[in-house]
């Protein structure tokens, strides 16, 4: 017990003088009956010797008792500990239960003690007590609505479950701090149940929690965690006596102090094991298997490589998706009386293609008909223009619906190469030759990396197109009317060498110059297979699929071509339906932009309604591995930090501030309390006094 202002407890031992001279005092009678005849004798003070005492005990202890209530409300008193101000209010509590379920809560016995724990917080619910089970991971929500009934608390823990998230803390902390500062209950609570891993911690986004929190942790971590993890996957594929051949290779992590002799590790495809193998691994080391090669079955396949058994089974196993590359149709469009070495560069470029496939045929321009666009990815035109008339038209309306366009310029397209079809395709006009041969050649820059085209090339040692020397390239106006065109490139004086339009779902691409060695020495510099692959890719709409996610990661459901076009067809209005992993059924609405949010581990299925479940996409989710890393989290340091004003972790601080008196008391308030007592006896004191005045009174 302290004294904010302990003088007024002194200042009131001395007003307790008040009451009892009050009481000792010799009152004379107020009332006098005056007698004609004694009138003139003279008045003689009667003096008495009788001993004065107390005659009215229970009026006098209301008093003073009022006057030592007054004393110590004004000496602001309060207690000096959490314990001390709980005993001293019988008043109702605001508990907050947060409950760890991230994954790496599944090791063990872990989620088993936590959930013991939750149970016996919530147990302890009293009458006038409120609680809530906040269930945290990545992201955190309150398992049910405020209340003090048990049996709805109880509920709340016992339903829940380790998720396939990672710890982050600050998003429990802060629902908390929101429950907490809401309540008008006087106390108030937290219990936190976590394995604590350092990992989840970040200082610069803790939410304190209000002030006069109680703060509890109940560490369920492991003092000697062993674990080992499925890091990753990848494949090497190939093609043989026409079947593609895929190759898995596993990364395995130990996260344990004791080596691993002989783990198996199993490839499962399709729902059936395939393959197992063993492998060592050093104490908190990695290792590597590799899988015998295997065919590729047709359409898509569901894999998993699985290590263990461990402690936590869910990082043992790494999903993903595997599916025959999809083969890139093109169609070479060669001008009238061209030679054949026109496209040999391009023909061979496209010949080496693996991711994907390319298959490669030719026509002349005059000989295009719409029979010779079924399925095809990708017209390349090269030196060839855009035909007129019906080719023209036929041209016109495969890139409309989804098909792609490369044209390369050079000797024969000139304006007339190009029929009136191609105002409506190209992003710009042809015009005339610019020549650079007599000034060493032009060079490629105002390269846009960020561009599906080059974005290969953006990262360091990974293809120089300064090397490239261009002697000539067509000049073309750009369509600055309509603004449908996009430079992805040009020359060293300004000159447009890249560009792009998007038709319908379609995509037209523009190469100023040749593709053969005519113009340029481009086709023997080391970037000319890739970014020939490139173009290629991009015209046909190629993205590579995916083969797995990570939780907490968004899988982008949206068609390429759609979404840059703005122009969905039938398909694209409809509602996409994923089932999750575990049973569950997530709507996607219609739009350019579609994506799911991946928050569980395994395999979702994606389709429309109605459609069967061959024709689903399948998207792989593996967990995040850096829930892997259990160094611990001190429990204690991690109390201090949350509470009211904090400074933090260990090396900023580590010890929470100090509560001043002041703020200790202003927290409890007890003064009020006591100035309430007081003015209760002042009342009494009035009652009593009044009643005991008209007993004594004299008849008149």
């Amino acid at each position: 017990m302290g004294l904010l202002a302990p003088f007024f407890i002194a200042a009131g031992l001395i007003a307790l003088a008040v009451p009892i001279v009050v009481h000792l005092i010799h009152r004379e009678r107020s009332e006098t009956v005056a007698f004609p005849s004694l009138m003139f004798l003279r008045k003689i003070p009667y003096r008495s010797v009788r001993r004065q005492k107390i005659r009215h005990w229970l009026l006098f202890v209301l008093r003073c008792l009022a006057l030592l209530l007054l004393a110590a409300a004004f000496a602001r008193p309060f207690l000096s500990s959490a314990s001390q101000a709980a005993a001293a209010f019988s008043g109702g509590r605001e508990l907050v239960v947060l409950l760890d379920r991230s994954y790496s809560m599944g090791y063990g016995d872990h989620w088993r003690r936590a959930l013991a724990a939750a149970r016996t917080a919530v147990d302890g619910v009293k009458t006038g007590d409120r609680a809530t089970v906040i269930l945290f991971a990545g992201d955190a929500r309150a398992a049910n609505r405020t209340t003090g009934e048990r049996a709805a608390l109880r509920a709340a823990v016992d339903t829940a479950q380790p998720g396939s998230g990672v710890t982050r803390y600050a998003p429990a902390l802060k629902l908390a701090r929101q429950f907490l500062e809401e309540s008008p209950l006087p106390r108030r609570e937290a219990l936190i149940i976590s394995d604590f891993q350092r990992a989840g911690w970040a200082a610069e986004e803790v939410s304190r929690l209000p002030s006069g929190t109680e703060v509890t942790t109940v560490s369920v971590a492991d003092p000697a965690p062993a674990n080992v993890s499925v890091a990753g996957v990848s494949f090497q594929r190939d093609i043989q006596a026409g079947r593609e051949r895929v190759v898995v290779s596993a990364r395995l992590t130990n996260h344990g102090a004791v080596a691993l002799k002989r783990l198996p590790v199993k490839l499962e495809l399709g729902g059936r094991d395939l393959q197992t193998v063993t492998s060592d691994i050093a104490a908190n080391g990695a290792a590597g298997v590799t899988f015998t090669a295997f065919n590729l079955p047709d359409g898509v396949s569901r894999g998993t490589v699985r290590a263990g058994p461990d402690n936590l089974l869910a990082d043992n196993a790494f999903h993903f998706v595997l599916s025959p590359e999809r083969t890139l149709s093109v169609l070479l469009l060669e001008p009238v009386g061209g030679s054949a070495d026109l496209s040999l560069y391009v023909r061979r470029a496209l010949a080496v293609g693996d991711r994907p496939p390319f298959r490669v045929e030719s026509r002349r321009v005059n000989q295009l008909t719409q029979a010779d666009l079924a399925g095809r990815s990708v017209v390349v035109s090269l030196d060839a223009g855009v035909p007129a008339g019906d080719a023209g038209r036929a041209l016109t309306e495969f890139v409309t619906g989804g098909g792609g366009l490369l044209v390369a310029m050079g000797e024969r397209s000139g304006p007339a190469a190009f029929g009136p079809e191609a105002a409506a395709l190209l992003p710009g006009r042809s015009g005339g030759i610019i020549e650079r041969a007599t000034t060493s050649g032009g060079r490629l820059t105002g390269i846009d990396v960020s561009h599906p085209v080059f974005e290969p090339f953006s990262a360091p040692r990974s293809g120089d197109f300064s090397s490239a020397r261009f002697f000539r390239y067509r000049r073309v106006t750009l369509d600055t009317v309509n603004a449908k065109g996009a430079m992805l490139a040009r020359f060293d004086d300004g000159a447009p060498a890249l560009l792009e339009r998007r038709v319908g779902r379609g995509t037209v691409l523009l190469w100023t110059s040749t593709l053969d060695n005519f113009w340029s020495d481009l086709p023997l510099q080391p970037v000319y297979l890739p970014f020939i692959h490139q173009l290629a890719k991009r015209g046909g709409g190629y993205t590579e699929a995916k083969a797995w996610f990570s939780v907490g990661q968004v899988a982008d459901l949206t068609d390429p071509r759609t979404a840059a076009s703005g122009n969905a067809g039938a398909s694209e209005r409809e509602n996409l339906v994923a089932q999750t992993p575990s049973g569950g059924r997530v709507v996607v609405p219609p739009g350019t932009s579609r994506a799911i949010a991946l928050n569980e581990q395994g395999f979702y299925e994606v389709r429309r309604p109605g459609e069967g479940a061959g024709t689903a996409r399948v998207v792989a989710a593996n967990l995040d591995l850096s829930e892997t890393d259990f160094t611990p989290l001190d429990p204690q340091e991690f109390a201090a930090a949350v509470r009211p004003q904090a400074r933090g972790l260990a090396g900023r601080g580590g010890e929470p501030e100090p509560v001043t008196a002041a703020e200790r008391e202003q927290r409890q308030a007890l003064w009020w309390y006591l100035l309430v007592g007081a003015f209760a006896l002042l009342t009494a004191e009035t009652i009593l006094s009044n009643r005991l005045s008209k007993v004594t009174a004299p008849a008149s």
